[in-house]
């Protein structure tokens, strides 16, 4: 028999061991791009959540609250509601800043969240890439939000008001004249009341003036007149190409977002009746009503209109109690009277034409008709194909991420 030599089988010795350690480097490595990068993708789009949220906190609140964010409110909002989303298990360590990017105009808010190192914050943890040479590792995300404006909304309450317009009838009075009928036709009164669409309500003037919705009209009797204060109840799309009707859709909608847009130069049909009862239901009396839905909120005038005391953060970034209603065209409406002539109107009935969209806070009924509350600035969309907000009118609010 023939043996090997012993020179030979010594040389061998510790292969398997150098094989296995080389496949080891190979495996940790596998291991470091899968669990170490792992950790640094799940954390990456965790911070960006945090900024993201922040971003749109702080701009609700320089919106509503604090534009100037000199009352501290906007840096709060934007800061708790970073911190109050984790990034890899440690609450978001996050800077709040005003400053927009280039090229974007507006009330901006900045939200930097770190979990690197930086910004007193903690890097991630390193669990296999040292085998590679790497020691640390960390996300860095960055969030901003613009404060824009907008020409709809999904939320529309069931009531409409009268644009404004420049008084010029002969007497003066608290009633729109253009258009008189005669023989069944509209004539034009000289001298007459001129309505100017879109420029009746501005921000500088109106922001947290009280107004009183008298409601208790029958907007479908052939005697309506257009006049200062009155508004009228309207049908509200259903979004399902018709428009929601009666007293129960009615209180609904008073106490509900409808979920279908209305936008500027939409028409809204008129209601059947005066819907007093529903008014007051959806308003005050029901236990889901708008004001028991947060009954604490509370306007306050100084430094800027805004509202305190409510349900926010809670219930959302602002208080159900502010609503959108819709203005509508006054001289449309007065010459269609004088005329008779509906056949513009989604169902040929009496309807009226939005020229505006109000925010408005709900804080009281006066009585069984007249809901009393404060304009305000509410939430809103653009929708493109319908004419946007005039200068110094912007009453709905359109938050954006931009960056």
């Amino acid at each position: 028999m023939r043996t090997r030599p012993a020179g030979r089988l010594e040389s061998e010795r510790g292969t398997t061991l150098v094989n296995v350690a080389l496949v080891l480097v190979t495996l940790m490595g596998l291991a470091a791009y899968a669990v170490d990068r792992g950790i640094v993708w799940i954390s990456r789009g965790q911070a960006q959540n945090a900024a993201d949220a922040g971003a749109l906190a702080g701009a609700v609140a320089r919106a509503y609250e604090d534009p100037d964010t000199s009352r501290g409110l906007a840096q709060q909002s934007a800061l708790l509601t970073a911190q109050s989303n984790e990034v890899w298990g440690q609450p978001a360590v996050a800077d709040v800043s005003w400053t927009c990017p280039t090229g974007v105009t507006g009330l901006c808010a900045r939200v930097d969240v770190y979990r690197n190192g930086e910004f007193s914050s903690t890097g991630l943890p390193v669990i296999f890439a040292p085998v590679l040479g790497i020691s640390t590792q960390g996300v860095k995300a960055t969030a901003t939000a613009v404060v824009r404006y907008g020409n709809a909304t999904n939320c529309m309450r069931p009531w409409s008001l009268p644009d404004r317009w420049d008084e010029h009838s002969d007497p003066p009075n608290e009633e729109f004249n253009h258009w008189d009928s005669q023989g069944g036709n509209a004539v034009e009164l000289d001298p007459h009341d001129v309505y100017t669409p879109y420029t009746g309500w501005s921000l500088a003037d109106y922001l947290g003036a009280e107004l009183v919705l008298k409601t208790g009209t029958n907007p479908n009797s052939n005697a309506v007149d257009v006049k200062t204060g009155w508004s009228f109840p309207v049908r509200l799309p259903d979004g399902e190409g018709g428009y929601a009707s009666g007293a129960s859709d009615y209180e609904n909608a008073i106490k509900h977002c409808i979920g279908a847009p209305v936008a500027f130069d939409d028409y809204l049909p008129l209601e059947f009746g005066e819907m007093v009862g529903p008014t007051n239901q959806g308003v005050e009396r029901e236990v889901d009503s708008l004001i028991n839905q947060d009954p604490d909120a509370m306007y306050v005038g100084s430094p800027t209109p805004h509202i305190e005391g409510g349900c926010v953060p809670g219930c959302g970034p602002f208080s159900p109690r502010i609503v959108p209603i819709s203005v509508f065209d006054v001289e449309k409406f007065n010459k269609s009277m004088a005329d008779g002539d509906w056949s513009y109107c989604p169902d040929s009935n009496k309807c009226i034409q939005v020229k505006q969209i109000l925010g408005f806070f709900i804080e009281r009924m006066n009585g069984n008709t007249d809901v009393v509350g404060r304009l305000m600035q509410a939430p809103g969309f653009f929708q493109a194909g319908a004419p946007g907000p005039p200068a110094g009118a912007e009453w709905l609010i359109d938050i954006q991420l931009v960056r």
